[in-house]
Parts: C-alpha cells; sequence; structure tokens
C-alpha cells in the first residue's frame, strides 16, 4: 500500500511585488509610459525616470500633474518632495499622471537642449489648439503654417493637398467660429504662408512657434478663479513673471510683477497680496475652499523661487521644498506668509534663512551676488549649526533625511495690527 503524504497548503507572496507599484504617465505626444516604483518613491523620483527616458537634457521644466478628486475635476501639481503613492491616494481622482511642461520661459533661447525643446513645442501646440492662449485669426494662421514646417517638413504639393490638411486639427476652435470666412478660408491662408517656408529646418520651426506663442495673451498663467472682499468675480493667474489679477465683469486686468511684491500670505480660505510700493493696499482674495488658497500660495512660491534662479542666470535646479503639500490642517489662527522682498535699496538679492541677520546688532553689508559666489568658491562646505527648535523639527519630522531650506512664517492674524505681533512668535515652518 503506498504511503500518501498531506501536505498542508500554503499562501505565499512576494514581498517585492506588495511594496511596489506601477504607474501610468501620459506624454506630451498622447503616448503613455508605465513606471515601476516603490511605495516610498518621491514625486521626484518618478519624474527622473521619466524624463531620462525621454533624453530631456533641461527636466527643470517640467513636472508632474494629476486630476484632483475634490470639487470639480481640476488639474494639480505633484509634490516632488512627498511620497508619490501617498499623495495619489489621497488627492487624485485616479492613478494617472500627466507629463506637463510646470515653467514656461520668456526667452527662446533658453531652451537649449533639442529634445527639451520639441516638447516644450508640443506643450504650446497643445495649449493654443485647446484655447488657453488667446490668440487671433492672423496669429493662428502664423502659428499654423510654423506647425506644418515643424511637423511635415517643406511644402510638397502632391503630399500636402488641401483635402489632407483639412483631416489634420490646425486651429483653435474659437479662432475657427471667429472667422467669417471658417475654417477653409483660414486653411488656405496658412498654406500660403507654408508655402514659403521651404528651406526652413523642422527644429527651427518649432523654435518660430515657440516664439510666437510666447507672444500671446495668457501665456503661461495658471489660472484660478475666486473673489474679492467685494464678492466680485476673480480669475488669478500664477505664472513665472508674477500674479495676473482679472475682473471678467468690469473687463480689467492688473498685473503685479515678483519684483513689486512683497509678500504672499495664507490663511484659511484667504489669500492675500502685499506690495512693495507704499501706500497700495494689499489685495486679498477668498477661495470657496481651504485646500485652494494653499495651493494657490505654494504656487506662488515655487513660481518665484525659479523667477529667482533664472534672473539670476544660475542653473535651474529643482528646489527641494515641497511646494504642493497635501496636508490642509488649518485649525490653528495662523496665516502663513512668504517675505518676497528680496532686495535691498541697491537691488542686491538678500534671503531670509532660519539664520536670520535681522536681529544681529552689527550692520548687515551689502554683497552683490556675483561678489558672494566668488566668496563661496574659497570658502569649505560647512553645514551652518541649526537652532534648537529648528534641530527638533529636522530630526522628527525628516527622518534622518538632510536639512531643507525653510521660509520664514509670521504668526500674522488676517486682518490684524502685524506691527504688534511681529515681536512674538514666529512659527518655522516647512512648505
Amino acid at each position: 500500500m503506498p504511503f500518501k503524504f498531506h501536505l498542508k497548503k500554503s499562501r505565499q507572496y512576494n514581498v517585492v511585488s506588495k511594496n511596489q507599484y506601477v504607474i501610468c504617465i501620459e506624454l506630451l505626444d498622447t503616448t503613455s509610459i508605465e513606471c515601476t516604483l516603490s511605495i516610498d518613491s518621491l514625486g521626484q523620483e518618478c519624474l527622473d525616470n521619466v524624463t531620462q527616458r525621454l533624453g530631456l537634457g533641461q527636466p527643470e521644466f517640467f513636472g508632474l500633474r494629476y486630476i484632483s478628486r475634490h470639487d470639480s475635476p481640476s488639474p494639480r501639481w505633484v509634490d516632488m518632495d512627498k511620497p508619490l503613492k501617498k499623495q495619489l491616494e489621497k488627492e487624485a481622482k485616479n492613478f494617472s499622471l500627466y507629463l506637463r511642461v510646470m515653467y514656461y520661459v520668456t526667452d527662446v533661447q533658453l531652451i537649449q537642449d533639442e529634445m527639451t525643446r520639441y516638447h516644450y513645442y508640443l506643450q504650446l501646440k497643445s495649449d493654443v489648439l485647446e484655447s488657453r492662449f488667446q490668440c487671433n485669426s492672423r496669429q493662428a494662421t502664423l502659428l499654423a503654417s510654423y506647425l506644418m514646417q515643424a511637423e511635415f517638413g517643406n511644402y510638397d504639393a502632391e503630399r500636402h493637398t488641401m483635402e489632407c490638411l483639412q483631416q489634420c486639427t490646425l486651429f483653435p476652435k474659437d479662432v475657427i467660429q471667429a472667422d467669417p470666412g471658417g475654417p477653409d478660408s483660414l486653411l488656405h491662408t496658412a498654406v500660403c504662408q507654408y508655402k514659403n517656408l521651404v528651406g526652413v529646418t523642422q527644429p527651427a520651426a518649432e523654435e518660430l512657434y515657440i516664439s510666437i506663442v510666447m507672444q500671446l495673451e495668457g501665456y503661461g498663467n495658471e489660472t484660478f478663479s475666486t473673489k474679492d472682499n467685494g464678492n466680485n468675480e476673480v480669475i488669478l493667474g500664477i505664472s513665472v513673471n508674477g500674479i495676473m489679477v482679472i475682473y471678467p465683469n468690469t473687463q480689467t486686468t492688473q498685473f503685479y510683477r515678483w519684483k513689486d511684491i512683497s509678500n504672499v500670505i495664507n490663511h484659511k480660505k484667504t489669500f492675500r497680496i502685499e506690495c512693495q510700493a507704499e501706500g497700495e493696499e494689499p489685495k486679498q482674495f477668498i477661495f470657496t475652499e481651504s485646500r485652494n488658497a494653499k495651493y494657490v500660495w505654494r504656487l506662488c512660491i515655487a513660481q518665484h523661487t525659479f523667477y529667482m534662479q533664472h534672473q539670476e542666470s544660475r542653473p535651474m535646479e529643482r528646489s527641494t521644498n515641497g511646494y504642493f503639500d497635501s496636508d490642509t490642517n488649518d485649525s490653528g489662527d495662523h496665516a502663513v506668509s512668504v517675505n518676497l522682498d528680496n532686495r535691498n535699496a541697491e537691488g542686491h538679492t538678500r534671503w531670509t534663512s532660519y539664520n536670520d541677520l535681522s536681529t544681529s546688532p552689527y550692520p548687515v553689508v551689502s554683497v552683490s551676488s556675483t561678489d558672494i559666489n566668488n566668496l563661496r568658491a574659497l570658502l569649505p562646505s560647512y553645514r551652518p549649526a541649526p537652532d534648537y527648535e529648528t534641530a527638533v523639527q529636522m530630526k522628527y519630522n525628516n527622518g534622518g533625511n538632510p536639512p531643507q531650506p525653510y521660509y520664514a512664517n509670521q504668526s500674522t492674524i488676517v486682518g490684524a495690527d502685524i506691527s504688534c505681533l511681529l515681536g512674538n512668535v514666529v512659527n518655522r515652518s516647512r512648505y
């Protein structure tokens, strides 16, 4: 009689698979790629994975977006310094990401890498065709001619017939609707201009396209709907150059450049702009949700930081600060602010860090940024010792990560007398 062995069934699983997940990223050419990440991978790791695989030589212009599950579906930028999976589980409608241009530059010569320029062109092409930027029929036909030269090469009467080109999306819908001649008239004008571009290389046509789009109204602005203190509808446009305030009811627009802004403050549902000009009243806006006001505040910090790096002509490196923190714990009465007044009377740049010299009994010596860089080259790379409060935060909040730059947050109550509060509590908080 043969022996029978009864073995217990055991459930086996791969530990590695439990700690990893696959996420899909849509690229600017509408194709998609997949990335395998660990549950602790930061947003920056995912972005680095994508940009390296695409061969982007200037990845600092790009970011990753997701569709928010809150309110009406709206795109939001991924916080590059926080675990990606936790962000998406808490904030996103689904586990889909989109590679997009986050920082729009104002000079096409700053885009030196060919692959970066191609993807930048794809972003602007999408923005134009989806009517994110405003253009008239003359601009639309010129852009269409550059688009055809960039994507089809030199005009060929046999291949580029009117019937063939009619199948392509070349014009924004609002331009087609507004033009009395309709799409046929626009296409005929664009093709005539396209014929004159023979000999223009495709990379050059992309540059020409980008340079024209940079002149359009709305270029580089990320817009948000809000209201002012008078309950009037307002649209805020945040860009690398500053903040645009649009009043649709009165058709008026105000633009505040970063150099004209001394501070941006977020307090629960309110967002306030303080200007450097004496006598100019702060502009305050009220959002329906506190998370939206905080997101706009963090986007301002991100764009201002990029602007400062661009102005000083330094290699643009992605800041290690977490701009888009999903934490919306606003239970306290403290307003969160960041001081944007980084210049003294002579135009030199001066950043305020947690090693603030403003309370020092010794005078602060004004040194230009060029002199500072020359002096830094002579100094050893010592890390300044933080104060006790900062050291405790770094130990228990950062989990042993390297120290991060800090913006000082004034303990300010919106509408209260700021001067009487500056000597009390200073809440230094990472964003």
